[in-house]
């Protein structure tokens, strides 16, 4: 539990500091390769987000399956408000298919159960909770960095 909210919170660090290069070096850029950063920014920081809280909440169904999207809607309204007007629907619709898709996975590695998975051990469920997370943490980092290195400049 307490590794699942370590990796949440430098989830929501990456986000903050990739939002704000983005933002102050965005007008440096050409707006396609602005909207295909944000795009991919958007995309997997809202998958990631919503895979932590999906973890992270308890089995309350309403605010386990609305607020991962929302949170996943608001990243992408941030990051495509960085792009000019008809482009930054992209961002919303890239973090609010992000949340939904972040969510799966998370509900799957609660309860196996529901892809008729036969894990009888938990102990087997908990080794691929913890290796899913740190591959999601690991992916939201490298592409992070990517992105930081494509707006050096």
């Amino acid at each position: 539990m307490l590794l699942l909210l370590l990796l949440f919170m430098w989830c929501v660090g990456e986000i903050l500091v990739n939002y704000r290069i983005v933002k102050k070096k965005g007008l440096l850029f050409d707006d396609r390769f602005t909207k295909t950063i944000c795009m991919a920014i958007a995309s997997i920081s809202s998958f990631a987000t919503a895979l932590y809280l999906e973890l992270l909440l308890p089995d309350i169904q309403m605010a386990t399956y609305l607020l991962p999207i929302i949170l996943g809607v608001c990243i992408g309204w941030r990051f495509g408000s960085l792009i000019k007007a008809p482009a930054s629907l992209n961002g919303l619709y890239n973090g609010a298919i992000g949340g939904v898709m972040g969510m799966m996975p998370g509900a799957v590695l609660k309860n196996p159960a529901l892809c008729n998975i036969p894990l009888e051990s938990n102990s087997l469920i908990e080794s691929n909770l913890f290796i899913l997370t740190i591959f999601i943490a690991f992916s939201h980092s490298l592409v992070c960095f990517f992105i930081r290195y494509s707006m050096r400049g």
